[in-house]
């Protein structure tokens, strides 16, 4: 890597867009990026109309109630990263997408989870919020977690963000030849009634549903007491990639090579009800 990557990044602030458009252009800088055509990323955007990303191998029937995503207007999409279900609503995504060989990162899995998860606690601390780190993942599984498949926030993985117990910040990676990519939903606000309805918890009382939810996941306008705007909530982690990574990051565009990606992967992939609902 050119030593100027290290320090200068590109910033893609792109927005609000559907849950197709989204997850066609993580991937087209991801592939970009592993053919040495796209410099180091990081990319703040939002969702419109909200969407529920499957994770890669998940399945639908055990995991999202397409009835109420219809009624509701949510999208369905799959993601390219593993992991599971999030109702993308209220939040700011982030995505980062980096050569492997950037030494700005571990080369394993969990040490890079570790180095971003330190850039979304330091924008947390900009807001005033005290987020932690999950280091070690303990095997106690209750029955709401045995029961069900569907939502990523159910609990904390490795190197995931608390703020007491509850999880605010859910992360998903993949690693290809050469490159990486982790995005992840950073919650802006919370509507567990939605959640209960949109993903399938099946076997458990809706009540129940929501009362674990409330008690296990957070917001930031939940810790605040006061609504954040997108915009502000995007200027703040975008100080604390900064921080937390030592670099600049400099406004700038897809390529005309990123581009066409986005239109490839929207044609072959996020378009096509057989990759995002097949089982």
């Amino acid at each position: 890597m050119r030593k100027d990557s290290l320090r200068y990044w590109r910033l893609l602030t792109t927005g609000f867009s559907n849950a197709f458009e989204n997850m066609a252009v993580d991937e087209a800088v991801l592939e970009a990026c592993r053919q040495g055509q796209s410099p180091p990323t990081i990319r703040f955007y939002g969702w419109e109309p909200h969407a529920v990303s499957l994770g890669y191998s998940q399945r639908v029937e055990d995991t999202v109630n397409i009835q109420v995503c219809e009624r509701f207007g949510i999208d369905v999409v799959r993601r390219a990263t593993g992991g599971r279900a999030v109702l993308h609503d209220k939040e700011l995504t982030y995505s980062l997408i980096s050569p492997l060989d950037n030494p700005l990162f571990p080369m394993n899995i969990l040490g890079t989870y570790k180095r971003i998860s330190s850039c979304l606690i330091a924008g947390f601390k900009r807001l005033g919020i005290i987020a932690q780190l999950v280091t070690s993942s303990s095997g106690r599984k209750g029955l709401f977690e045995k029961r069900s498949k569907s939502s990523c926030f159910l609990s904390p993985s490795w190197y995931e963000i608390v703020v007491g117990c509850r999880k605010i910040c859910g992360s998903a990676q993949r690693r290809v030849d050469g490159a990486f990519l982790q995005h992840g939903s950073i919650l802006l606000g919370f509507d567990a009634g939605k959640l209960s309805e949109t993903l399938v918890f099946e076997g458990l009382e809706r009540g129940y549903v929501m009362n674990h939810l409330e008690t296990n996941i957070t917001s930031v306008n939940d810790q605040l007491c006061e609504e954040m705007e997108f915009l502000e909530l995007q200027e703040i982690f975008i100080g604390g990639f900064e921080e937390g990574l030592g670099i600049d990051l400099k406004n700038g565009g897809l390529s005309l090579q990123e581009e066409r990606l986005r239109e490839h992967y929207l044609r072959n992939c996020y378009l096509d009800p057989g990759w995002n609902l097949r089982n």
